[in-house]
């Protein structure tokens, strides 16, 4: 080989590494502007996360305050229920005295119906009256 054909040899690798030079400058600079975009992508996902994980406080402290409400509300119900079981009793009660008095109407003995004071004539005084003491 002679020396122009060693230096057209010697320039066209130098050419070709030249652009092998410049496709890996495109290639940095594309993986750059794919870093600096995932970058971006992942600091918005990241405030995205921060967020959910907030609103899930949130959710859970209003859970945990409506199953108290929840517990609330049944011991209401509960006690509404005993409330409206005695009530139901009374009424049964009154209903059996007001059947008792049409079934026997002329009966005046009221020791019938258990429970209630004997008749008024018929009561006495646990204590005597006397006017010795006063004096």
């Amino acid at each position: 080989m002679s020396n122009q054909e060693l230096i057209n040899a010697g320039t066209k690798t130098m050419d070709e590494t030249d652009q092998a030079i410049e496709r890996s400058k495109q290639v940095v600079h594309q993986t750059i502007e794919v870093g600096t975009q995932t970058a971006a992508t992942l600091k918005g996902q990241t405030e995205q996360m921060g967020r959910i994980v907030n609103e899930l406080d949130s959710i859970q402290f209003s859970i945990k305050k409506a199953s108290q409400l929840v517990k609330e509300i049944g011991r209401q119900v509960a006690t509404d229920k005993c409330i409206m079981l005695f009530l139901f009793l009374i009424v049964c009660g009154v209903i059996a005295i007001i059947v008792v008095k049409i079934i026997h109407p002329n009966n005046k003995d009221i020791r019938d119906i258990p429970g209630l004071a004997p008749p008024v004539p018929t009561r006495r005084l646990l204590y005597a009256r006397t006017t010795d003491h006063f004096d």
